[in-house]
């Protein structure tokens, strides 16, 4: 059973002493899934018993089955709602029903492709958005999140699509703004930003949905033109089968993106609590977890979730210690759907639109970014071509961006490595380069070269370049010392050039020596015959032995 349904185990395992504690964070935890999971039914355009059906029978489904249940909330998440949303808006879907339908569509793919990068053992490529760009990434989804608050926040149904054209388009219709609903909805959103900066143990979305639920009671905000949710049907999610027409190339795509996405922010949050608990992050066995859980939501009327911060952060801030947690906190949203939807239906969309808003806010993170720029500022760059990315292309499009970007980082890492002559910081110290440490003393006919990277067909014309050009900046060079200890693999053109240099620095009389290299390049050293074009005794263990055997050489020679 831990194999199979850890959090089944972890509850049935539980001491009894625990259970009321278990209980309670689980109540609190619902109090955030709630607010929220109407608030993201309302950023895709679907019913809002969507919003709380997604919270209900994929939370258990995970809490039962998934690796890091004992800890782990899954729930809605606004980047990933976000693209479900432009999803739809790109097929063209409208009507909250069709929508709803089409979105199931997406979440039964989603899991699919869970599933089988699971199989796969695909884990890893879950983690291909690096830090810096997914922090643009979020960053973009936050900007374009808020924008699209502008028509619940303003009671004005904007027509033009991206950020600059609604604006334009509120300004040449600012008759129409309905003043009592941005009112509101600014007066909320201060709220929420005032409970989370003074009073973090209280669930700020519960609180703006309480008061605005009790001041649309008392003051009939649907007489006054204010927006309502409006009804909502009561009772709990049914067995469902998606249906679509068509669109399945188109739909296979965006699901992919959808994946990554969703998978990435899970695994990630996955990974930063269980940090937190002691607990080892899986990603691989995460996939599994979250294709079940999403095959739950599209077969029960959701859509598709992945591991929750803001739910997690709740449980283990509030002492949860296993998956019980995730099941009361589902039933509770089990029981709000089918006893508490009547006050629901005269909630101002404009407290969701604030919710979001401030959802929006808390995407982006300020000191990230500062951090950013000091450590190093490439990567600023790349975060910064992922928000213009989402911003001014699309949601969806921005996956795209972000993973190629992602992607393209690497290729330059691995193409343009950094690479340094070395010498001695003092006397008998070690080797360092003199990027490092200008003042390091090279010897005399010696020159120490490191090449911080394995060797393969992307770098290998590079590598042998940049050889070149470091003997031709020290021409008395008689003794070339390769520093490969950050080698670890080399492929055939390694090989290529490799031989080409070698021949060439026979022909300049110049002797080279190699120190370091571990394991596949060590490998390949010998079975290619490098090693005898070297010569055995000119191989060593580290560069340091390789230097020392320089210098020896270079005194006896003399």
């Amino acid at each position: 059973m831990s194999r199979f349904a850890p959090g089944l185990d972890s509850i049935i395992t539980l001491p009894r002493g625990l259970i009321p504690t278990e209980i309670v964070v689980g109540m609190s935890v619902a109090a955030i899934a709630v607010p929220g999971g109407l608030a993201m039914a309302q950023l895709m355009g679907v019913p809002p018993e969507v919003g709380l059906y997604a919270c209900i029978v994929p939370a258990i489904v995970y809490a039962l089955i998934g690796p890091s249940s004992r800890f782990l909330v899954v729930g809605p998440d606004t980047a990933t709602c976000m693209l479900l949303a432009a999803s739809a808006t790109t097929f063209g879907v409208v009507g909250p029903a069709a929508r709803a339908d089409l979105i199931s569509v997406l979440t039964l793919l989603v899991a699919i492709l869970c599933l089988i990068a699971y199989l796969a053992r695909l884990g890893l490529v879950c983690t291909l958005i690096s830090r810096p760009v997914l922090l643009g990434y979020l960053a973009g989804v936050a900007v374009t999140l808020l924008f699209d608050q502008l028509s619940p926040m303003t009671g004005v149904e904007l027509e033009a699509p991206g950020l600059i054209r609604p604006v334009i388009e509120l300004t040449q219709r600012s008759n129409e703004i309905h003043w009592l609903t941005v009112g509101l909805g600014l007066s909320l959103f201060i709220i929420l930003r005032l409970v989370k900066r003074y009073l973090r143990p209280v669930p700020g979305p519960i609180v703006v949905l309480v008061l605005a639920i009790i001041a649309s009671w008392l003051f009939d905000f649907g007489g006054l033109g204010v927006a309502l949710v409006g009804k909502v049907p009561s009772g709990l999610p049914t067995f469902h089968i998606p249906e679509t027409r068509g669109h399945w190339t188109g739909l296979l795509q965006a699901a992919a993106g959808i994946m990554v996405v969703s998978a990435s922010s899970g695994i990630i949050t996955a990974r930063a609590f269980g940090e937190h608990v002691g607990a080892r992050s899986r990603p691989n066995q995460e996939l599994v977890g979250f294709g079940f859980a999403n095959l739950a939501a599209a077969f029960f009327q959701g859509f598709v979730v992945t591991g929750s911060d803001s739910r997690t952060a709740a449980a283990v801030s509030s002492g949860g210690r296993s998956a019980l947690v995730g099941v009361v906190a589902a039933l509770t949203v089990g029981l709000v759907a089918m006893f508490l939807v009547g006050p629901i239906a005269i909630l101002p969309s404009a407290a969701l639109a604030a919710i979001l808003a401030s959802a929006a806010v808390d995407l982006v993170d300020i000191q990230d970014f500062r951090e950013l720029a000091r450590i190093n500022k490439h990567e600023l760059v790349l975060a910064a071509v992922a928000v213009v990315g989402v911003i001014w292309i699309g949601v969806l499009q921005g996956v795209v961006i972000a993973v190629g970007a992602t992607l393209a980082h690497l290729m330059v890492m691995a193409a343009r490595p950094r690479d340094g002559v070395m010498g001695r910081a003092s006397a008998d110290g070690p080797l360092v380069t003199l990027r490092r440490d200008p003042s390091a003393r090279q010897s005399e006919g010696i020159l120490v070269y490191l090449f911080e990277s394995s060797l393969f067909f992307v770098n290998a014309d590079y590598f042998g370049d940049r050889v070149r050009l470091a003997l031709m900046a020290e021409p008395k060079t008689r003794y070339l010392v390769l520093d490969t200890s950050v080698m670890m693999h080399a492929d055939s053109m390694a090989v290529s050039v490799l031989t080409s240099l070698i021949e060439e620095l026979r022909e300049r009389d110049i002797v080279l020596l190699v120190g370091g290299g571990h394991g596949r390049f060590r490998e390949i050293l010998y079975r290619s015959g490098l090693a005898e074009m070297i010569g055995l005794d000119l191989i060593f263990t580290t560069p340091e032995e390789a230097f020392t055997a320089a210098e020896e050489l270079r005194d006896e020679e003399r």
